[in-house]
């Protein structure tokens, strides 16, 4: 809102500045816009007498809230869907690009999803036995190990496994 906010100063800044006597080119070189913005903006202040946003620009939005609000609650339900099955689950009459692009509105990206092996009380044990095993060992040597369940192995070639996560949740199961 504050950037909102911002834009209606500098175009009743514009305003000002032209009523104060100042010539276009001047204008756009204080406040650093191009010599038609700050045109447009006049323009629009001697016809309207306003420099606010217009509403209503645009294509009219394809989903509705309902819609949307399905949308999110099937795909925290089935994060390894695709836009494609979300539409025809949802039976919805539109592109699965709409629906990438609803899904990214609520914050939601396509990625590939972290695979991470819950440790075992047994698992803990035997990486305790192997490190109190080298207690002489500096970090360097430490830097080489890697542990075999820190690293999962597919045979398979289905491709590469996606699945819908909100931002900062790679790590929250």
């Amino acid at each position: 809102m504050e950037r909102h906010a911002a834009k209606i100063a500098l175009r009743g800044k514009i305003v000002g500045m032209s009523e104060s006597g100042m010539l276009a080119d001047d204008i756009a070189g204080q406040v650093g816009v191009h010599r038609s913005t700050v045109y447009r903006w006049l323009n629009r202040w001697e016809e309207e007498g306003d420099v606010t946003d217009h509403h209503g620009r645009g294509a009219r939005r394809k989903t509705t809230a309902e819609q949307d609000r399905q949308l999110r609650l099937y795909i925290d339900n089935y994060p390894f869907s695709n836009a494609e099955e979300a539409e025809r689950h949802l039976q919805l009459d539109v592109s699965t690009e709409t629906i990438s692009t609803r899904l990214k509105e609520m914050g939601y990206r396509h990625r590939s999803p972290t695979v991470k092996p819950k440790l075992t009380e047994r698992h803990k044990q035997l990486r305790l036995d192997f490190a109190q095993r080298f207690p002489d060992q500096d970090l360097d040597y430490w830097g080489r190990v890697v542990f075999s369940d820190e690293k999962t192995f597919s045979s398979t070639t289905h491709g590469r496994l996606r699945c819908w996560k909100p931002n900062n949740t790679r790590y929250l199961t």
